[in-house]
């Protein structure tokens, strides 16, 4: 649910006001189907929850409108909720749900440099952490008697993607660290959408302690 939030909220704060099929639509381009487990016809649904919790504002358009003409943007509370889920999401390793750093990638522009490589640092020491802790949780197993050895390879299963996405980590660290890509209060290094613009230049509060 999490995931879904983060997507919504952040796909609203680029286009809004949106109406929900130009979201639905443009959530559908990024394949969150596949990778999110999103169904389709949910994202309407997710919309006019969001509103309902005052994270979103719903802008009508009059009356005989038709359906799904309703457009959206974010208040000052769903601004603040899309910057603690991008950060809970980009700051917190979760081998079972790797959906939320994909999820964190697609805003990853709206935080500062400095910012996605210190959590990128920190997800490195979990990924070793998780790394050095593995022959002891599946040692665990295999001497427990009451529970399957076959049970082990859930654990190799996520070991093997923590390993994988450790890798990775270090890559991204090293190429942010180098200059790639564009982030909060730097020039779009490509043609973002117009909305995005504004965005780019705007330099998002530090976390709360």
């Amino acid at each position: 649910m999490s995931t879904t939030r983060l997507l919504l909220l952040g796909v609203v704060r680029i286009f809004q006001p949106a109406y929900g099929y130009q979201l639905r639509r443009e959530l559908l381009t990024w394949n969150v189907q596949e990778w999110a487990n999103i169904n389709p016809g949910s994202i309407y649904t997710g919309l006019r929850t969001l509103a309902k919790h005052g994270y979103l504002q719903e802008l009508e358009e009059g009356p005989g409108q038709r359906p799904g003409r309703t457009s959206y943007k974010l208040t000052a509370d769903g601004d603040t909720e899309y910057f603690t889920l991008l950060r809970e999401m980009l700051w917190t390793v979760d081998g079972f749900h790797p959906d939320r750093m994909q999820a964190a990638l697609s805003f990853l522009w709206s935080l500062r440099r400095d910012e996605v490589l210190a959590a990128l640092e920190a997800r490195i020491v979990q990924l070793e952490q998780r790394n050095k802790a593995q022959p002891f949780s599946e040692r665990q197993i295999l001497e427990d008697p009451a529970t399957p050895n076959h049970v082990v390879e859930m654990l190799r299963i996520v070991d093997a993607r923590d390993r994988g996405e450790l890798e990775w980590t270090r890559s991204f660290r090293d190429r942010i660290a180098d200059g790639s890509y564009a982030f909060a209060g730097e020039p779009a290094d490509w043609t973002p959408y117009p909305g995005m613009i504004t965005l780019w230049g705007e330099i998002p509060s530090p976390p709360a302690d």
